[in-house]
Formats: structure tokens, C-alpha cells, sequence
């Protein structure tokens, strides 16, 4: 529980500090409006949610939104849950959380170690959309054209295409090449990015998690908890970019060639759900998901929806050992949590 300390601390410091810079402005103190001083403490991307389902731009600082993660102990987590009903030795972790409420509605193994596979991405993603304005342009090296491992895009050497562009090859069909991409632009190669990606987890108080790689690609030691991706998730929305491609499903995406000319490539989401191969409860909007599939991982979700009374909920199964398991598992927690 150290992480979540160490994230209400930093809240609490950001809120303090806050009030103190609205009060220096209310009371005119200093030669200044107060306007410039203010500018230093504004962020375009930064969130401030009343309750946890709502967004509006922040004032002050994106430290502000952490407080708003809903903490979870392990005294709160369900013991007697059979995770896999026709192989109860299988183990895996899963959570239901209600963001307007801010409340833990169901969770199992949410501190345990689990292979993360593309859910991984979500942390890329944020350091991304951290660290780069969107219309940014990315040029494909050799490096990425090569990529064959996994999900990839057809992304060739000498295109270019926006940070944008390439978050959607990211989050929607899973594009290990992508991520990439996306790292060696921030930070030249993958292995400086992963330091970076691992550094932020520190700072947002999700400790238990380790990072090796920036696409989810299996290798020993790369591992998350699926509290920590929660978090991560929770991070990524206050940003405009990320809640607006999460609601994609299909479409296409523009870059320019090697040659210089206008292009567009076809992308469709990975999110079964969605694809309508299963069924999900009636009057429930998915606003949001990421999947992840390994060997080691099996497979996994990421599913934020609303529900029928207005509530947001974000849930997270990982580690089932089917396609179909994982999505059974993910609309039976809907029936029973997301009203």
C-alpha cells in the first residue's frame, strides 16, 4: 500500500498547492494578475473528475486526478471465487470498479503478478501522449518496417503518419510495430522508452509493476498487477486523444508514402464485443477496451462501458485460457455488477 500513499500524497501536495495559488490570485497579492503565474501550473490535458465517471478540463495540475483512483487492500478482494470453472486449478485476476461512485464492486487477485500481453499498450500510450503533441509526424525506419512478431501494421520504411494515426494502429488492431515506433520517436530507442514507461509507474504509485518492453511481446520479468493497469487506465482518460480512439471500431487511417503520396490503411478493433462475435448485456455502451493475448498471458481485457443507469465501470479479467472463456467471464461480470 506504499504506492497508494505515495499517490495521495502527491494529490494532497498538488491540492494544497492549488488553493494557496487561488488564493494569492483572489487576494491580488504580488505585482502580476496572477494570470502569467497560473499558466505555469495549467496542463490542456489535465483532469479533474467531481465523480470518477465525469470529465472536464483541470485548473491546476494533472496531480489533482489521482485522487480519484479508488483504492483497493487486500482485505476488500474476493477469496472464493473460482476463476475457471472447468479447470479450477488455473489461476488469473479480475476487477469491476464503478468510476462514478468511485467504489470497488468485485475483485479477485488484483495484487498478484500476471503477464499483461498487449494491455501492455496502455502504458505506452500515456507516455506518449505525455510527451507528444499528436499531430506530430512519425517517419517508419527499417527497424519498424521489419517487424513481423505479433499483431503488426502494415507500416513500410520512409512513411509517414501521425502520432495519432499510429495510436490508432496502437489501440485498436494492437500493433506491435507500432509501439514501437511510437517509443524510438520519444525516446530513440525501445529500451530508453521502457525506462521512461517504468519510471511513470512509479510516479502514479503502481509499484508491482515491470515493464520490459513497450508492445506486451512475451518475455520473462515483463509483469503487471491488474490493479496497476487499472490505475494506467484511469491515467490515459484524461486525455482527449486516448477517450476518442477508444471508441473507434473500424476505419481507416491516413500517412504519406516513401514517394510522397496520400494514402489510407484500413484498421478494425481487436474488441470481440464490438466485432459482435459475443453477445454483452443489452443497454451497456462500450466506451473504451484494450485486449491482450499471449501464451504466457492467455487472454485478457480492459473493458470500460457505461451502464444503463448512467454509471461508468471499468473491468479488467486477465490470464483466461480462452477467447471465448474471456469473454463469457466479461459479460457475466457485466450482468452482475454494471447496471
Amino acid at each position: 500500500m506504499i504506492g497508494i500513499f505515495r499517490r495521495k500524497l502527491k494529490a494532497a501536495t498538488a491540492l494544497l498547492l492549488s488553493l494557496v495559488l487561488a488564493s494569492c490570485l483572489l487576494s491580488g497579492c504580488g505585482k502580476s494578475d496572477g494570470s502569467d503565474l497560473m499558466a505555469n501550473y495549467a496542463s490542456s490535458d489535465s483532469v479533474v473528475n467531481d465523480d470518477i465517471g465525469a470529465q472536464r478540463a483541470a485548473t491546476f495540475t494533472p496531480l489533482l486526478s489521482q485522487w480519484f483512483i479508488c483504492d483497493v487492500s487486500a482485505d476488500m478482494l474476493t477469496t472464493d471465487y473460482v476463476f475457471d470453472d472447468a479447470n479450477p486449478s488455473r489461476s488469473g485476476a479480475a476487477f469491476v470498479i464503478d468510476r462514478t461512485e468511485n467504489k470497488l464492486l468485485f475483485g479477485y487477485h488484483m495484487f498478484d503478478k500476471v503477464a499483461p500481453a498487449s494491455v501492455t499498450k496502455l502504458m505506452t500510450s500515456l507516455v506518449v501522449l505525455q510527451r507528444c503533441d499528436v499531430n506530430d509526424v512519425v517517419k517508419i525506419d527499417e527497424t519498424v518496417a521489419k517487424m513481423a512478431r505479433g499483431s503488426v501494421a502494415e507500416l513500410k520504411e520512409g512513411d509517414e503518419i501521425t502520432v495519432y494515426n499510429l495510436l490508432i494502429a496502437l489501440l485498436t488492431i494492437s500493433a506491435n510495430n507500432a509501439a514501437v515506433a511510437l517509443a524510438r520517436h520519444v525516446s530513440g530507442t525501445e529500451e530508453e522508452f521502457v525506462k521512461l514507461m517504468n519510471q511513470e509507474m512509479d510516479k502514479l504509485g503502481a509499484n508491482d509493476t515491470t515493464f520490459v518492453n513497450c508492445s506486451g511481446l512475451q518475455v520473462a520479468n515483463h509483469m503487471v498487477t491488474a490493479y496497476d493497469m487499472y490505475v494506467v487506465y484511469q491515467e490515459c482518460t484524461k486525455y482527449p486523444a486516448f477517450r476518442e480512439i477508444m471508441k473507434l471500431n473500424s476505419g481507416e487511417y491516413e500517412y504519406t508514402n516513401a514517394a510522397g503520396e496520400q494514402c489510407v490503411r484500413a484498421y478494425k478493433t481487436t474488441n470481440c464485443f464490438k466485432l459482435g462475435t459475443y453477445p454483452y448485456p443489452s443497454g451497456i455502451e462500450i466506451l473504451g477496451s484494450k485486449t491482450g493475448t499471449t501464451d504466457r498471458a492467455g487472454y485478457c481485457l480492459i473493458l470500460h462501458v457505461r451502464g444503463i443507469s448512467g454509471h461508468e465501470y471499468l473491468l479488467g479479467v486477465f490470464h483466461c485460457e480462452t477467447e471465448a472463456k474471456l469473454y463469457q467471464k466479461m459479460n457475466t461480470l457485466m450482468e452482475t455488477y454494471c447496471k
